[in-house]
């Protein structure tokens, strides 16, 4: 069960959106994309704690850091798993700036005989 499962120190970086993604879909399939804009009102340290592990959020370089020493000390000490979620802003940083601007490039073909029915015979 769940409770023979090793704890981790989990760390998610949230800006609100899949940014490299959008950037990419926007420039190259005019202006539409997946849906990668995230609700504001909605945690994933909260979704953490919801489902029974700890879940913070910080904001500042600072608090990763002290979060995380807290979140290694559960671990090690005391096999909690922790995620720490990272509040970050919309803006693309390197390296996903560079890359968001290229065009995509095919890196594996995906034929239709590499389908397969998901029923079971």
């Amino acid at each position: 069960g769940r409770s023979d499962w090793p704890a981790i120190t989990q760390v998610i970086f949230r800006n609100y959106q899949w940014g490299a993604e959008k950037r990419n879909t926007t420039l190259w399939f005019e202006d539409n994309f997946v849906g990668t804009e995230l609700d504001l009102d909605v945690t994933y340290a909260g979704i953490a704690r919801s489902c029974g592990v700890e879940g913070v959020q910080v904001t500042t370089t600072e608090q990763l850091t002290d979060e995380l020493n807290k979140a290694i000390r559960r671990q090690m000490m005391e096999n909690k798993t922790t995620f720490i979620e990272v509040v970050l802003n919309q803006e693309l940083g390197e390296p996903f700036r560079r890359d968001a601007m290229k065009k995509p490039v095919s890196v594996a073909g995906i034929s239709r005989d590499d389908m397969r029915s998901k029923r079971s015979a």
